[in-house]
């Protein structure tokens, strides 16, 4: 085994989950800062959020830090949820490149959680609260150079955010971090990806006497392309308040006129399947791009909830710098 490759399946075996009471569904309920699950763009949500291995824009921020180092100069994504019961989810994020090896990356996210009615602790009615959360993160994408050849590129990168929340009457701050890889292999006659992420960990919130745990989630993820037009992605995921799950997805990307490109996206990830039913599971959606500006939406089911949740983004991705003597070829 050569020597870049080993230094890379020794950082994925270390990001394995090792035994834990946390990690199994004794744990459900023990964590707080939910919000920070949520996920950030609406091409990995139609592909059952399973995108650790693939993401290559400025949402990497949420994804897998690692992703930052795939921009080749500058990324900005924007996106819009719609959720069950008037909440509303909005995040945004810019990343840029800083030379040959390095991306920078910033971004903020917004939960808002609607009008809730208060209560006292006899039932009795006490005007309404309206909760909310915020979150600002950096990002680095760093290309490993020392780890890649021919064979296989290697990147790392790291986030760091602040988190905010405010119910009105309390509030509450916390601190988190997320370490990501991503690889690339070339030796086969397919190219596929691999990817480990380690989100949320850090210095959960603290409304009264207790500090909350953050939800840390372990990523550990793969893609392959089998056929030029199609992406095919899996993830196995272990949160630290439930038992692990699975996330898979696919990508079908055609080129429909000069400049112009279409996608059709489909998702499956196992974690509502128990609580909502299988119809919870499935996501679909479909994505537009035209020249350096892309439209995608997905479209998820909420099970036996009986309704469903849409996403929107919006991106703008300007690619490498071709030079006057190459375009003139």
């Amino acid at each position: 085994m050569r020597s870049p490759r080993a230094a890379v399946l020794l950082i994925l075996a270390a990001a394995a989950p090792a035994a834990a009471v946390d990690f199994g569904r004794a744990a459900v309920g023990t964590a707080g800062s939910e919000f920070l699950l949520m996920d950030a763009s609406a091409r990995g949500i139609a592909m059952g959020g399973a995108m650790a291995a693939v993401t290559d824009d400025a949402a990497s921020l949420y994804w897998n830090p690692a992703g930052l180092a795939q921009i080749p100069r500058m990324s900005a994504t924007f996106m819009h949820a719609q959720y069950a019961a008037d909440i509303t989810s909005d995040a945004g994020a810019y990343a840029a490149r800083l030379n040959d090896t390095s991306v920078l990356g910033a971004g903020v996210r917004y939960l808002d959680g609607g009008s809730i009615e208060q209560t006292d602790i006899n039932g009795l009615a006490g005007g309404t609260f309206h909760p909310r959360s915020y979150v600002g993160e950096v990002g680095w994408g760093q290309s490993i150079y020392d780890l890649s050849d021919s064979e296989m590129d290697v990147a790392m990168g790291v986030a760091a955010r602040v988190i905010r929340t405010d119910l009105g009457l309390k509030t509450a701050n916390g601190y988190a971090a997320d370490f990501g890889v991503q690889s690339r292999f070339y030796a086969s006659a397919l190219t596929y990806d691999v990817s480990a992420v380690i989100q949320n960990l850090g210095k959960g919130q603290k409304f009264d006497q207790v500090r909350d745990t953050l939800p840390t989630r372990i990523h550990l993820a793969g893609a392959v392309r089998p056929i030029k037009p199609l992406t095919l992605t899996g993830e196995i995921i272990a949160p630290i308040n439930n038992a692990p799950y699975g996330a898979l997805g696919a990508e079908w990307e055609l080129e429909i006129a000069r400049d112009v490109k279409g996608s059709a996206r489909a998702g499956f990830n196992s974690l509502t399947m128990e609580s909502l039913g299988i119809a919870s599971t499935l996501s679909l959606g479909f994505g537009v791009k035209l020249t350096n500006l892309s439209f995608d939406y997905a479209f998820v089911p909420m099970g036996a909830l009986g309704t469903a949740t849409h996403r929107i983004s919006l991106s703008f991705n300007l690619p490498a710098k071709i030079s006057r003597r190459y375009r003139e070829r």
